[in-house]
């Protein structure tokens, strides 16, 4: 493998698109042909995950409504204590994004390849990620977006 002085991949694609667009079609099939994928959604879900610190931090701040009676963290609650509160919002992203980012290097550093995909659905919301060398936007009309996300469970 080539690597770079990081120990990352000398080629880092971000992989963005719109809800319903086929990023996990396009994930999916890079992954079949052996790249390494490294999905922020699954990221995102893991640094908040029972008794980790970050979840601890987002009940500190806006109380035990936020979990569910099995201490997970209940998403609606916390999409509704955010949704017209933006400052709530810029809060939840300056304490999330850094360890999203951080768990995303540490992958990368493991993948040994020279290559890699990682997958972020709001890229250009959420940049920078100072190791992606390219973007790949996977792009579908309006229409075909609002009906993959209707029939989504």
């Amino acid at each position: 493998m080539a690597e770079s002085s990081n120990n990352l991949p000398s080629l880092v694609v971000g992989l963005t698109g719109g809800i319903g667009s086929g990023k996990t079609a396009v994930s999916d099939y890079f992954a079949s042909l052996g790249v390494p994928i490294i999905d922020t959604d699954i990221i995102s879900r893991a640094v908040v995950a029972k008794g980790s610190p970050a979840l601890k931090t987002i009940c500190d701040k806006l109380g035990p409504d936020v979990l569910t009676h099995d201490g997970e963290l209940d998403r609606r609650q916390l999409r509704s204590a955010i949704f017209n509160t933006p400052e709530l919002k810029i809060w939840l992203e300056q304490l999330l994004h850094p360890l999203i980012r951080q768990e995303v290097g540490r992958r990368l550093a493991l993948a040994n390849s020279d290559y890699a995909i990682v997958a972020i659905p709001l890229l250009a919301e959420n940049w920078p990620y100072p190791y992606i060398n390219r973007v790949l936007v996977v792009d579908v009309p309006e229409e075909v977006q609002l009906q993959r996300a209707c029939a989504r469970d």
